[in-house]
């Protein structure tokens, strides 16, 4: 079992807030759920970065996805293996291979 240290990028705060926002259009009780699902997530990851898979079909880079919801991925990469990084929470519904 590993014990990571988290980094959250910009880009990757930017993707929650924007996900979250639209989410509270509907519903700003879900919307906050899922904000701490993440959360609780990249704890997870934290403590087991393998559950992680990478995706060849998405990218050559560095990096593992983790599906949150069959809807949302955490792209991710472990840095200096002391770090997890989260570099992007997308959607299925986006373009991954053009983002990345």
């Amino acid at each position: 079992m590993s014990n990571l240290k988290l980094e959250i990028t910009s880009k990757a705060y930017n993707d929650i807030e924007i996900i979250s926002d639209y989410i509270a259009k509907d519903n700003k009780a879900a919307a906050g759920k899922f904000v701490k699902l993440f959360n609780k997530t990249f704890e997870t990851l934290c403590l087991h970065p393998d559950l992680g898979k990478t995706r060849e079909d998405f990218t050559y880079l560095d990096v593992k996805f983790y599906i949150v919801k069959k809807n949302y991925l955490i792209v991710y990469r472990i840095v200096d293996n002391k770090t997890l990084r989260i570099l992007r929470v997308l959607t299925t519904y986006q373009d991954i291979c053009s983002i990345l």
